[in-house]
């Protein structure tokens, strides 16, 4: 008897720990998908925040907009990759101040909240992106777009509050955020209509001191035009070649040495396609 009953103690035992690992895999399940849940949540929709710039002027981010504006945020840690990444960003918020003006607006924030307020616009305006609006707080946090980034943009607009574009380091360009700018400001119909971006376009070298090298590939004969505009958006080269270039790859060369030493994006257009690409000017 004694023996039952000590087997059935350790069947029950058994039968209890059995039970208990289920349970824990259960709630490891429950967490994932919540957890998952939030991070798809944090990808899709931004985050409210009402907080002072560094000039003590107070932003609430819903209402901005909701008010039909667009916001632009570059997390910094003031160095030169930095920069270089988020100049691509400044310049497509830039670029709407004519047709927009008061609706796209471009928010600096220092990445961790641990530079001071004089430093940041220091380095903002030194890196000629003077017209931001400087934050040091860690109101406007990057935990909630996922993954850390040096730097880290998004774009956000609409009622909806939603992440039109979401990307860190050297993956910020022009025409994403452009493009992001554009869909958030409710032109998204225009966005469709542009052309398919299939140049396979490349350029050297880079840096470059007065030459630039290009070379795209068209698929239908066809007008190309050429444009370059400066950090700010502002047009600094532009040619319209009326020969036909024929199907294949085709080479041109661009004479830049008159442009200033620094970030310039280059723009290949036709009926049919159209893409952008960053080069650097240094003499």
């Amino acid at each position: 008897m004694r023996f039952m009953k000590i087997c059935i103690i350790a069947v029950n035992t058994k039968e209890q720990s059995k039970k208990n690992n289920i349970m824990k895999k259960q709630i490891f399940i429950s967490a994932f998908y919540l957890l998952l849940g939030a991070n798809l949540l944090a990808q899709t929709t931004a985050t409210n925040f009402v907080t002072n710039d560094c000039n003590g002027v107070t932003h609430h981010l819903f209402d901005s907009l909701d008010a039909g504006n667009v916001i632009v945020i570059a997390w910094v840690m003031p160095c030169a990759p930095c920069a270089t990444d988020a100049m691509p960003a400044y310049s497509a918020a830039q670029s709407f101040s004519s047709s927009h003006p008061e609706r796209v607006h471009f928010y600096m924030a220092d990445d961790y909240a641990n530079t001071s307020c004089s430093s940041l616009s220091s380095w903002g305006n030194n890196n000629n992106m003077p017209n931001s609006t400087f934050f040091s707080t860690s109101d406007i946090n990057m935990n909630d777009y996922g993954t850390h980034g040096m730097p880290k943009v998004v774009v956000l607009g609409g009622t909806n509050h939603t992440i039109y574009f979401n990307q860190n380091e050297s993956h910020i360009n022009w025409i994403g955020v452009q493009t992001a700018i554009s869909n958030a400001l409710g032109t998204l119909s225009v966005i469709k209509e542009q052309p398919k971006r299939n140049f396979a376009l490349t350029s050297f070298p880079n840096p470059t001191k007065g030459l630039l090298n290009i070379s795209y590939t068209i698929h239908q004969e066809e007008n190309i035009s050429f444009s370059v505009v400066d950090i700010l958006g502002e047009s600094v080269l532009t040619i319209n070649d009326n020969s036909l270039r024929i199907i294949g790859e085709n080479k041109k060369i661009l004479d830049i040495s008159k442009l200033n030493n620094g970030v310039y994006f280059l723009t290949v257009s036709s009926s049919s396609s159209r893409e952008t690409l960053k080069f650097v000017v240094s003499h």
